[in-house]
């Protein structure tokens, strides 16, 4: 596991969570070669893949009722407007 997947079990706040997604973009810059999804559209269907398939998976440990989807679409529509 690298260390930005580390720090995933790590985030408990809206700060941490900040500076996840700021090390999460430094290393996309740094190091787009390791990305498996380099355009946006490539991502979002990856993200949207592995839900799909996550959920289903016996390796599951994600409570999905908890999630709060509204929160995530927001935020991710947001990434398309905001400057």
């Amino acid at each position: 596991m690298d260390d930005i997947a580390a720090k995933i079990e790590e985030i408990s706040c809206k700060e941490d969570f900040l500076s996840f997604l700021a090390q999460l973009a430094a290393d996309f810059r740094a190091s787009p070669q390791e990305w498996e999804n380099r355009t946006v559209d490539q991502y979002l269907e990856a993200v949207q893949s592995w839900v799909e398939d996550f959920s289903t998976s016996e390796y599951n440990d994600v409570d999905w009722s908890r999630v709060e989807y509204s929160i995530m679409a927001r935020i991710l529509y947001m990434g398309k407007l905001y400057e």
